[in-house]
């Protein structure tokens, strides 16, 4: 089950500074949850124009790797570009290439085949290289940890300029000139450019600003590509790049990826990020997971618009080839997994297998990642080598966990979510024990559930078209500008059905004032066990669909949960309180006496459910919950807050070292509970009986506010538990006498109905007192489970009205009278 987190509580509103730009209240508070804030950076993110692009030249080592290119050029030096076999290394292949070809200055560039010498620089390329004759190699998105490749370099007399993105290690390569702005001496203000965020930085360096004004176009759109694709936060200089390139991309201004676009059958007219993450830029990485990354360069510097079609064919087929390996490969992981019990307790997936292809292993590991939540680690072997791809969750560096294991590894390197290793295959066994080991120290049971980030809670009447268009200015989404999610709740589910080939799919209607459609791709899992007629909340991505020239509102379901428990006697957390809301024998369970001499007058019990509950909770805030509807109802709202909550039943301990800022009880004692300490009190429920809303309110303070949540359908709840909860003297009978016959019992709460004609409270209420009279001893299990055993007969006549829990309960029954007429 995942975690919805509500950033913002409230009804969405406007901020002095995002007052200024007349932004709506939708936009201004999905803003202010991306924590921009200032004048300055809502700027920036409303109008990210290519004027705001920083100077090159603040990053480290910038001025000094253009001089030396400049050199080179003027030298007619032979210069080496050393790219990278994915999106991001191909597409900086591609830009550098196409600036060098925008002066006539002939260069050669090299791509490391991903199959036979997987990633970074190594000395058989540099050999290579040399054997062809080099004086200067630029490496891009690559190098920052090839220290002895560099010093190879160097012994043959080739200089290098390593420009990089990825994490630095403990030692920086003794290169010419290091760019990166992850360096800790690089003090450019913005480091989470991608590869050729770098290398479009450096043509911005060699270029002169008036002339790079016209020229960016050039390379705008294949730096748009490896920006997404390579998962950097959409934010600062990135979301320049891509509003720009986006843009750039409906003219066509590149002529293979133009081409590459009408292949895959995308309308330029409505590109967006989801079309270069998901259909684009795959067909760019299959062709270098399978060994073919040059098509990616060849593409993006084609000049013939026959040539680029061709090409955009051939990545295509290729994708689909690696499309089927990767099926392969996936189905080989579920399976080690699935027969492997002791994956079950690792915080870390680590697989290796011979035969797998390291090119594709890293999409699979992703997919294990996002399908059990784990940081994912699947490797092929071949001669003796483990080769392959590592994916994390967020909370866990799996760049300085493998840090951690760098004296087994052969090499590393990557960032905090994502990595290449190699190591051998011996060692194997050693890095999954290592690695979960500090998994172990570093990744709480709370850090291994997926959290999801909800804006607010829509209202329904807010859903429309119109916000549907607010949102699209906040476009381009992506990490750290994700697409918005909502939620909606209290929802009925009116119909549901699978769709696709293999009903991998579903379509929902739901109805909430008005009646909304909802689709989710690869959900079906998500509505296991409902029926139409339930009440749900939906988290979902606000969305239109368009069939036949008619515009139709939709949702993206992300997850969905029920609103309630779908039975109270199906929840192992309804069953416990069951049982607390008995009294047992020792104490009642309520204040009893009568306080109508308390001087307070008339209170009014009436109340009604608050449209946003969010708004009065504060610190130390109590709420307090009387029926196994209202708790779930709390304990619902209550989650989506970032805040800690303590779960009490009946009393407080007051002794409790914990200080969260809120406190949930269960069926309180109110005489017990010290309601000073509050600021707000919300109640969930009506509370039991006249007399406890007399008590609470003489205990209040003036700060303390108490919020009534709470209408008539609650009240009923309430209601129905004081009718049920005194046993009639032939429904003792019928349970003794079945537990004597059948010396015992062992039921699921939820077969009472069936068996004993009675609902499981009331069950409660008589083994509970049967056990005070020293008949019954009664145990409830893991699985929810009633176990009742037979005690040896006392010597005394049994006499019901001995119990201190019956004679409780009557009074409580007594009591409720005033308010529930029962």
């Amino acid at each position: 089950m995942k975690k919805w987190t509500l950033i913002h509580r409230g009804k969405p509103d406007v901020t002095d500074e995002t007052e200024k730009f007349k932004l709506s209240p939708e936009i201004s508070q999905i803003l202010e949850n991306r924590n921009i804030n200032s004048e300055e950076e809502i700027k920036l993110f409303t109008n990210p124009s290519l004027d705001y692009l920083r100077d090159p030249f603040l990053m480290k080592d910038m001025g000094k790797a253009a001089e030396r290119i400049k050199k080179a050029i003027e030298l007619n030096e032979r210069v080496w570009i050393y790219g990278d076999y994915d999106v991001d290394g191909v597409s900086s292949t591609s830009v550098l290439l196409t600036y060098f070809r925008s002066i006539n200055f002939d260069v050669k560039y090299y791509i490391p085949n991903r199959l036979e010498e997987g990633y970074g620089i190594n000395k058989e390329a540099i050999e290579y290289i040399n054997s062809e004759g080099c004086d200067l190699i630029i490496s891009v998105d690559c190098g920052i940890t090839s220290v002895d490749e560099v010093e190879y370099a160097n012994e043959l007399g080739i200089e290098m300029i390593i420009t990089d993105h990825h994490e630095c290690q403990s030692e920086i390569p003794n290169a010419y000139a290091v760019v990166n702005p992850k360096q800790d001496d690089c003090n450019y203000p913005f480091d989470m450019l991608c590869g050729c965020g770098i290398a479009f930085k450096l043509v911005q360096a060699l270029t002169p600003p008036e002339v790079f004004k016209t020229t960016v176009y050039d390379y705008i759109e294949i730096a748009t590509l490896a920006t997404i694709c390579d998962i950097v936060p959409l934010v600062d200089e990135n979301r320049i790049i891509v509003k720009n390139g986006l843009k750039a991309m409906k003219n066509g201004h590149n002529l293979g990826l133009s081409e590459l676009i009408n292949v895959c059958g995308v309308d330029k007219e409505k590109i967006g990020s989801s079309h270069i993450g998901f259909t684009i830029g795959p067909r760019i990485n299959a062709a270098g997971r399978l060994g073919f990354s040059d098509l990616g360069v060849e593409l993006f510097t084609a000049t013939d618009k026959d040539t680029a079609h061709e090409i955009a064919l051939a990545l295509d087929e290729k994708n689909n080839d690696r499309q089927m390996i990767e099926m392969k490969i996936h189905h080989e992981a579920e399976t080690i997994i699935k027969n492997d019990p002791s994956y079950e307790d690792d915080k870390v997936i680590v697989l290796a297998h011979e035969g797998w292809q390291h090119g594709v292993i890293g999409i699979v590991a992703s997919k294990l990642t996002e399908k059990y939540y784990k940081p994912t680690i699947l490797m092929c072997i071949e001669d003796g080598e483990a080769t392959g791809s590592a994916r994390s969750i967020k909370g866990f560096s799996i760049f300085d966990a493998l840090t951690e294991c760098a004296d087994i590894l052969t090499k590393f390197g990557g960032h905090e979510q994502a990595a290449g290793l190699s190591i051998s295959a011996d060692k194997v066994p050693e890095l999954r024990r290592r690695i979960n080991e500090s998994a172990d120290i570093n990744l709480t049971e709370e850090d291994m559930i997926e959290e999801i980030k909800v804006e607010y809670e829509l209202d329904e009447k807010s859903a429309n078209f119109d916000l549907i268009e607010e949102l699209r200015k906040l476009e381009p989404f992506g990490m750290s500008n994700p697409t918005p999610k909502f939620i909606l709740r209290d929802c009925i589910l009116r119909d549901m059905r699978f769709m696709g080939q293999n009903k991998q799919h579903i379509k929902l209607e739901i109805e909430k004032e008005s009646v909304f459609e909802c689709v989710g791709f690869n959900a079906a899992h998500l509505i296991d066990g409902l029926k139409n007629g339930d009440r749900i909340d939906v988290l979902f991505q606000l969305d239109e669909n368009t069939f036949m020239g008619k515009r139709k509102l939709q949702f993206l379901v992300k997850d969905l949960r029920l609103a309630y428990p779908k039975s109270a006697t199906t929840n192992m957390d309804a069953v416990k309180l069951m049982n607390e809301l008995i009294p047992d024998n020792e104490n009642s369970m309520y204040n009893v006496e009568s306080l109508e001499g308390s001087g307070l007058g008339h209170i009014d019990i009436e109340g009604k459910r608050v449209e946003n509950i969010f708004d009065f909770i504060k610190d130390d805030t109590l709420v307090i919950a009387n029926s196994i509807n209202g708790f779930f109802r709390a304990k619902s709202d209550l989650t989506l807050l970032e805040e800690d909550i303590e779960i009490y039943f009946k009393e407080i301990d007051e002794n409790d070292k914990k200080h969260s800022k809120i406190h949930l009880i269960f069926s309180p004692n109110i005489d017990k509970i010290d309601v000073k300490r509050y600021n707000n009190i919300i109640l969930y429920d009506y509370l039991y009986t006249r007399d406890d809303y007399v008590n609470l309110y003489s205990k209040v303070e003036n700060k303390c506010e108490i919020i009534k949540n709470y209408n008539e359908i609650d009240k009923i709840y309430i209601k129905s538990i004081m009718e049920n909860i005194v046993p009639t003297r032939n429904e003792f009978v019928n349970i003794y006498r079945y537990v004597t016959k059948n010396r015992g019992i062992k039921v699921r709460m939820d077969d009472t109905m069936n068996i004993f004609k009675m609902i499981p409270l009331k069950l409660f209420a008589i083994i509970k007192i049967f056990k005070e009279l020293g008949l019954f001893d009664v145990a409830i299990d893991e699985r929810d489970f009633v176990n009742v055993e037979m005690l040896p007969k006392p010597d005394s006549k049994l006499d019901l009205n001995r119990s201190k829990i019956l004679i409780n309960l009557n009074q409580i029954r007594e009591k409720a009278k005033e308010i529930y007429n029962v």
